[in-house]
């Protein structure tokens, strides 16, 4: 259905900075990247990720044991009342896309897996976290309510359905590189903000969490 009014994102949906400082686990930071980085160097799309949620499908890798005591060493954060629990981590060597796919996340696990049905009853709220020395991680997303707008379910992949008609609407958050310990991030709702990550011309090392929760009035 076609929709005439095309509404703003209330200001409290907006992606919002976060700086965090990761001493107790700075090892762990460098193993996992040395980890992920060798499985991009073997991978076609020079990249390599570790996502617990999708353990035993096919393509996936589970023998990541730096991955997995990053996730053991720093199962959770808590921010501004929030408890963000680990979804998964990724890096790439390359720029994987120079363009913004609008989306929403389907899920918290890896973003593309949920329940379509029941979006607009939860909240889907990520805690991205830019791990890279080198590259800024950029947050393109749209100042528009996505439920004023025409959207497209491909599966678990829901997306704007005419982007370009949008593109007065598109504004940018910037990730700085991680400086030493210090770790910046965005916190958002993301399944209510319709976003695209894009990578530096190196391509990005991240960190997701995540939390999922019933009550709409949680993303702050």
């Amino acid at each position: 259905m076609s929709r005439q009014l095309v509404a703003s994102l209330e200001n409290k949906l907006h992606p919002g900075p976060v700086e965090l400082d990761l001493e107790p686990v700075r090892e762990v930071i460098t193993a996992a990247e040395d980890e992920l980085r060798l499985g991009a160097i073997e991978d076609r799309d020079r990249c390599c990720g570790y996502f617990p949620a999708l353990a035993g499908m096919t393509g996936i890798r589970t023998e990541l044991l730096a991955c997995s005591v990053f996730a053991e060493a720093l199962p959770a954060i808590s921010h501004a009342g929030m408890t963000y629990r680990f979804n998964f981590l990724r890096l790439s060597l390359v720029r994987q896309s120079a363009d913004p796919a609008f989306h929403l996340d389907s899920d918290a696990a890896t973003a593309l897996t949920g329940d379509v049905g029941s979006l607009n009853e939860r909240e889907v709220l990520r805690l991205l976290l830019n791990l890279s020395t080198q590259e800024e991680r950029v947050l393109h997303y749209l100042d528009v309510d996505p439920q004023t707008t025409n959207l497209i379910a491909e599966g678990s992949y829901v997306r704007a359905m005419d982007p370009e008609r949008l593109h007065t609407r598109a504004r940018v958050a910037v990730i700085p590189p991680r400086r030493g310990t210090t770790v910046y991030g965005l916190t958002f709702a993301s399944n209510r903000v319709l976003h695209s990550g894009l990578d530096g011309e190196h391509g990005h090392f991240i960190a997701a969490y995540g939390t999922e929760t019933a009550d709409r009035g949680g993303a702050g």
